[in-house]
């Protein structure tokens, strides 16, 4: 009997660590891709140097950057089958982040994106705009308010 727990206790704990380590840190070794999020086996890495800053008016932010979409990177797969550009406004002074309804380029509103939202109101934007803070200014937006560990910024 204690073999067979033992045995069950070991092989759970190499399957959460094949899932804690799935996806490399960067993509392809390159630190210009940073993992920002992984989710269904799809990993998604910020591209460091696609990053602009479009508005420079503390308390007001904006920022934009590319994402890149790797399908199964979770299994060692590393091309790239969609880039997107992401924009982000962050008021710092309310510690808020939003993303554009619609187009980024026009007028419309931006839609609030909640550090304790799900994953489907948040999707890969929350990570990947977390990321984008702390690339352009070395600070953290969001924070542990969101989740994000230590963990998240020593990819970068």
């Amino acid at each position: 009997m204690r073999k067979i727990v033992s045995t069950f206790v070991g092989v759970i704990m190499m399957m959460l660590a094949s899932v804690a380590f799935a996806y490399p840190a960067h993509l392809n070794g390159d630190s210009n891709y940073i993992l920002c999020d992984g989710h269904m086996g799809g990993g998604y890495y910020v591209d460091r140097s696609s990053l602009v800053v479009k508005q420079y008016k503390p308390p007001v932010y904006i920022i934009a950057v590319n994402v890149v979409s790797v399908p199964d990177a979770d299994r060692g797969k590393t091309e790239i089958s969609d880039v997107k550009t992401y924009y982000f406004m962050y008021r710092y002074d309310q510690r808020n982040m939003y993303v554009p309804m619609e187009d980024p380029n026009s007028d419309l509103d931006w839609r609030y994106l909640k550090p304790n939202g799900t994953y489907a109101e948040t999707g890969v934007a929350m990570s990947a705009g977390e990321m984008a803070f702390y690339l352009a200014y070395h600070m953290r937006f969001y924070g542990e308010r969101a989740g994000f560990k230590d963990s998240f910024y020593n990819r970068i």
